[in-house]
């Protein structure tokens, strides 16, 4: 739905807007200016978990290419009349309804539900095996792309050479060269298996495992820490749990609102024509093949053209 909502303010703007003359020109297009502020203004539309990848230069000159390669094909639609056409205006239709839904519900069922501190803790007891986590634990590693490197590393490290620093040194990795090659906590079906057989094998921490082959690439591995299987704190699944409890308590007015309304309509249903139309979706029954052995196992008794009827079975005599 948020994908409707950006494609439909996009257009919009695109169609409703009046060119404007005053303000910097960033570009033109066959004399057709599109200003800095508006083009700021479809920067700002970008969903804040996407901002990241228009904050460069080479974002924003990625972003307005796109920008461009738009204006240029709302300008051939427009052309092309698409405005008028009724699949055009069914689309719309339907995008408008669905628009008037959310509107509608946003302003009847979106509230503010205040939770306390008390309540929220009472979810987490009651609700503890959801926040139940398995043994995790915290690795670093060395990754090189030949097995001769990494033995030549693993003989190093075997002599007492630090981890950290041949990681920051030798690992393909390009985080090594901050992190010395930490990957910080992960449980079971986290990471690759061949990655976890050997890591999981590793029982103290400091412990350092054999070179492992990853798809073309070799992974030295040390333990540096085990946490226990256990519970996830409450601290940080907190404001999950709120979000929960908002999102129940929410369904919950939907659910009675939905009810009143039906309540309150004269609402009248053709059983006759549903029943009818129903069956128009149901697939007809096979007719049974000629000489066929039905799942009962018995032979069909529609007899074969030209071959006399099966005789029954005679009874058993007592």
């Amino acid at each position: 739905m948020k994908k409707v909502l950006i494609l439909v303010c996009l257009a919009l703007l695109f169609f409703g807007c009046s060119k404007k003359d005053d303000g910097k020109v960033l570009v033109t297009i066959d004399g057709d200016k599109i200003t800095l502020e508006e083009f700021n203004k479809e920067l700002d539309r970008i969903p804040a978990n996407m901002k990241m990848l228009v904050l460069t230069e080479s974002g924003k000159r990625s972003f307005l290419d796109r920008y461009v390669i738009k204006r240029l094909l709302l300008r051939e639609a427009k052309k092309e009349n698409i405005e008028k056409e009724k699949e055009f205006e069914d689309s719309l239709s339907e995008i408008r309804e669905q628009l008037l839904i959310q509107s509608l519900l946003k302003k009847k069922v979106t509230m503010n539900i205040n939770t306390t501190e008390e309540e929220l803790k009472k979810y987490y007891e009651a609700n503890k095996d959801k926040f139940k986590t398995g043994p995790e634990i915290e690795t670093r590693q060395i990754a090189v792309k030949t097995e001769k490197e990494a033995k030549e590393i693993k003989a190093r490290l075997d002599k007492g050479e630090d981890f950290a620093e041949l990681a920051r040194t030798y690992s393909i990795d390009p985080s090594a060269k901050t992190s010395g090659g930490a990957i910080g906590s992960h449980g079971k079906g986290s990471l690759p298996p061949e990655y976890e057989a050997a890591a999981f094998k590793l029982t103290k921490a400091g412990q350092i495992s054999q070179p492992v082959k990853i798809q073309q690439t070799y992974y030295i591995i040390q333990l540096t820490g085990i946490k226990e299987a256990g519970y996830t704190p409450f601290e940080e699944v907190k404001e999950f749990i709120k979000q929960r409890i908002v999102q129940e308590r929410q369904n919950e007015v939907l659910e009675k609102y939905v009810t009143e309304l039906k309540k309150g309509a004269k609402i009248e249903v053709s059983e006759e024509l549903l029943k009818e139309e129903g069956k128009k979706g149901e697939a007809p029954a096979a007719a049974p093949q000629p000489g066929k052995v039905e799942p009962s196992g018995k032979v069909s008794e529609t007899p074969i053209k030209g071959e006399p009827a099966p005789k029954s079975e005679a009874a058993p005599k007592k």
